[in-house]
C-alpha cells in the first residue's frame, strides 16, 4: 500500500532556543483544552445556559403559590386637643384620638387557571435551555475546529521555515564552494554573483517564512484566550506525519456518500436541533399570547390585623378566602398585538431553518469538495516530490562535473524546494479538510 509520507521536520527548530530560555510547548490537546476554558466566545454561551435555567426556574414556579405577609405604622400628625359628643342633649367631652395606628397582614394565593400560559410557559422555558445547550455544543465544536486548523497553519509554517532554513544553509555551502573555484580559476565571475543572487533571494524567503509563522502562532494563541505575544512552540508530533491509502479509504468509509453525509448533517448538527428547539418555544410563545383570551381564576386566603396600639390580636384579627375570576373584555388590542407578534416570530424561525438547511448542505458539500481536492494534491505532491529530488540530483551531478550550466542547476534547486512545501501544505492541507468535513456534518472530535 502506498503510503504517503511527510518529509522530515527539523526538531532544532523546534528546539531553537537556548538551554536557559523557558518556553512552553503546546500539544494539539492541550491547546484545544485551554481554548475550551479561556475562550470568551465560549464563555458567553455558558452564561446564556445559565440564563436559561433561570428563567426555567421562574416558569416552574408559576406552578407554586405566592406567599406574602407585610405590617404597617401610620401616626396622625394634626391631632386635636379633644372632641364632644351630643348624646340625647347631654354633651360628653371626649380625649384626644390616639394617633397611631398598626396593621399586619399574610396573604397566600395561587393561580388555578390562566388559559395555560403557565404551562407553555414552562415548556418554553424548556425548550430554550435545550437551544442554549445546543448553541453551547455547537460553539465548542467551532472553537475546536478553529484550534485545530490554527494549529495545522503553525506546524505548516513551522516546516516551512525548516526548509527554507535548510535551503539557505544550501546556499551559503554553495556560495563557498563557488569562490573556492573561482579563485582557483576554473570558474568566471559571474557565476560567483549569480550565486550570491540566489542567497540573497532564499534569505528573503525564509524571512517570510518566519514572518508567517509568527502570526499563525500569534492567531492560535489568542484563539486559545492567551496573549498573542508570549513565546510559545507547538508540538509537532500531534499531528500524525504520514497518510495512508488506508487512512483516507477509512475515513471515507466514516462519512458514507455525499447525500448520506448531507442527511447525516441534517439530523446530527447541533444547530439544526438548537433552531427546531426555538420553533418549539416560539409555538409555545403563541400558546402564551392565547390565553390571555380566556379568564384567569385565582385562590387567595389569608390573615389580616388593625389597631391603633399592638395587640388584641384575637379581637381585631381576620381570617379570610377569596376566588377571583378575570374575564377579559377589551385591552386597546393588546392581547391581539401580542399574538399577531408571536405568530410572526414563529414564522420567521420557520425561515430561519429552511436558511439554516441551505446553509448545512453548501457547508457539506464544500467541505468534500476540499476534501475531493486534498486527496488529489497529496497524490500530485508525492509524485512532483520525487520527480525534483531526481532533477537536483542530476543537475547538481552534472553542474558539478561541469557538464551542466549554473542556470540548470538553481532551477532545480528551487524546484525541489517549492515541491517540499508544496507536499507539506498537502499534507496539512488534507488534516484541516478532514476536520472541517467532522464540523460540517456536526461529528464531535
Amino acid at each position: 500500500m502506498k503510503r504517503l509520507i511527510l518529509f522530515a521536520v527539523f526538531s532544532s527548530f523546534a528546539h531553537g532556543q537556548t538551554a536557559g530560555d523557558s518556553v512552553r510547548v503546546y500539544t494539539l490537546d492541550e491547546c484545544i483544552a485551554i481554548a475550551l476554558r479561556d475562550n470568551p466566545t465560549l464563555a458567553r454561551e455558558q452564561k446564556n445556559i445559565e440564563i436559561s435555567q433561570s428563567a426555567l426556574t421562574r416558569a416552574f414556579g408559576a406552578y407554586l403559590p405566592s406567599l406574602s405577609a407585610s405590617g404597617g405604622y401610620w401616626r396622625q400628625l394634626n391631632v386635636e386637643g379633644g372632641r364632644a359628643v351630643n348624646i340625647g342633649g347631654q354633651v360628653f367631652v371626649l380625649g384626644p384620638p390616639d394617633p397611631n395606628s398598626y396593621s399586619l397582614s399574610a396573604v397566600a394565593s395561587y393561580l388555578l387557571f390562566n388559559g395555560f400560559a403557565r404551562e407553555a410557559g414552562y415548556s418554553q422555558a424548556q425548550h430554550e435551555l435545550s437551544a442554549a445547550s445546543l448553541s453551547y455544543e455547537r460553539t465548542r465544536q467551532q472553537i475546536i475546529l478553529q484550534v485545530r486548523t490554527q494549529y495545522l497553519d503553525v506546524l505548516r509554517a513551522l516546516q516551512t521555515v525548516s526548509i527554507r532554513r535548510e535551503n539557505l544553509e544550501l546556499g551559503k555551502q554553495e556560495l563557498a564552494r563557488v569562490r573556492a573555484l573561482y579563485e582557483a580559476g576554473r570558474i568566471p565571475i559571474t557565476t560567483v554573483y549569480a550565486q550570491e543572487a540566489d542567497l540573497g533571494s532564499r534569505e528573503l524567503d525564509l524571512l517570510v517564512a518566519e514572518n508567517a509563522l509568527a502570526q499563525a502562532k500569534a492567531t492560535l494563541l489568542a484563539t486559545m484566550g492567551q496573549a498573542p505575544d508570549q513565546h510559545a512552540e507547538f508540538a509537532v508530533s500531534s499531528i500524525p506525519t504520514s497518510i495512508t491509502d488506508g487512512d483516507i479509504a477509512a475515513f471515507r468509509k466514516e462519512i458514507g456518500s455525499p447525500p448520506a453525509a448531507v442527511a447525516a448533517a441534517l439530523e446530527r448538527r447541533s444547530d439544526q436541533r438548537a433552531l427546531q428547539e426555538r420553533i418549539r418555544a416560539a409555538d409555545n410563545a403563541v400558546a402564551i399570547a392565547q390565553a390571555a383570551f380566556l379568564p384567569q381564576l385565582n385562590l387567595s386566603s389569608g390573615w389580616s390585623w388593625s389597631n391603633t396600639r399592638v395587640g388584641q390580636f384575637a379581637e381585631f384579627g381576620r381570617y379570610f378566602v377569596s376566588l377571583n375570576v378575570q374575564v377579559p373584555i377589551f385591552d386597546n388590542f393588546g392581547a391581539a398585538t401580542q399574538r399577531q407578534q408571536a405568530v410572526l416570530q414563529m414564522e420567521q424561525r420557520q425561515l430561519d431553518q429552511r436558511l439554516l438547511e441551505l446553509q448545512i448542505r453548501t457547508e457539506v458539500r464544500q467541505a468534500l469538495l476540499e476534501l475531493d481536492a486534498a486527496e488529489k494534491q497529496l497524490d500530485i505532491t508525492a509524485r512532483a516530490l520525487r520527480a525534483a529530488e531526481q532533477s537536483f540530483n542530476a543537475a547538481r551531478e552534472r553542474f558539478q562535473l561541469g557538464a551542466g550550466t549554473q542556470l540548470e542547476y538553481l532551477t532545480a534547486s528551487n524546484q525541489l524546494v517549492t515541491a517540499r512545501i508544496n507536499r507539506v501544505t498537502a499534507i496539512y492541507a488534507y488534516h484541516a479538510a478532514r476536520a472541517r468535513v467532522r464540523f460540517a456534518m456536526g461529528i464531535p472530535e
